[in-house]
């Protein structure tokens, strides 16, 4: 009768001590289960933040180098000027230096995100050939005319990330600026607010894009008069009234002009 009491308790002192035993088993696996679990969270985490540093943070900035298509012409006053038609560039460059300001930290749907686009130099240049008629000779010739503005660019923009480092944008800013001519040797100069739209595709530091660009200005002229600059020469010394610079630069009338241009551009992203 003891052996059996005995038995029993032996039986039911190793039940205990194996569901004991697999309890802290079962623990020790759930604390394993949940710290791998911690660390692999951690792990994406870290590897969204650097995806999202090397793909939006990383390539925030932006400097165009522009190929640039432009036109100029008369806004109903100054079409004399052009002789009654349109200028057409035989040559134009831009450069465009910029950083894109992105508004939230995460992407919407995980690609897209929406900035403010600011470009704190838009330098644009553009040559013409315009013809003319000397009265003199009764012949036709060409004279080069000059253009060139610098501005700075602001506006929104969308950005769209579908896969890896690839990025396509879209934006539309508006440029103050300031814009200069050399015309038939003549000088003209105002303030204009150009307006830019264009699109761009980017794979990490190189993108590709085009864009259009329109404004207009009511030009302030100043003139050359040669006739005033009448002075001898005698033994080496210069006789005769000394003109000033109101008898030399003469005021002209205001020239209004509308500028198109259409921009080709690589782009480098950094």
């Amino acid at each position: 009768m003891k052996k059996l009491v005995l038995l029993i308790f032996t039986v039911c002192m190793g039940g205990g001590i194996a569901a004991s035993a697999q309890e802290v088993s079962q623990q020790k696996l759930d604390s394993l289960n949940q710290a791998l679990s911690d660390m692999s969270a951690r792990v994406k985490e870290t590897e969204a933040a650097e995806s999202n540093r090397a793909i939006w943070k990383d390539r925030s900035k932006y400097f165009n180098l522009n190929y640039v298509n432009q036109k100029l012409s008369p806004d109903i006053d100054g079409w004399d000027k052009l002789g009654g038609g349109e200028l057409k560039s035989d040559f134009g460059a831009a450069i465009v230096w910029g950083k894109t300001y992105y508004l939230h930290k995460k992407p919407l749907a995980g690609m897209i995100k929406f900035g403010i686009d600011w470009s704190w130099m838009d330098l644009n240049y553009a040559q013409y050939k315009v013809e003319a008629y000397d009265y003199d000779t009764d012949e036709l010739y060409s004279e080069k005319a000059h253009q060139l503005e610098y501005g700075m660019q602001i506006g929104p923009s969308v950005t769209i990330n579908p896969v890896h480092h690839l990025k396509v944008s879209a934006y539309f800013r508006v440029t103050p600026s300031y814009s200069m001519m050399y015309l038939n040797d003549e000088f003209y100069h105002h303030y204009a607010t150009f307006c830019n739209t264009g699109f761009a595709v980017a794979w990490k530091v190189l993108s590709v894009g085009c864009e259009w660009r329109w404004g207009k200005a009511s030009y302030d002229g100043l003139g050359l008069n040669l006739d005033d600059l009448e002075g001898d020469y005698s033994d080496g010394d210069f006789s005769g009234d000394i003109p000033s610079a109101d008898d030399v630069l003469t005021d002209l009338q205001d020239l209004k002009l509308k500028t198109k241009s259409f921009r080709v551009y690589f782009s480098f992203r950094f």
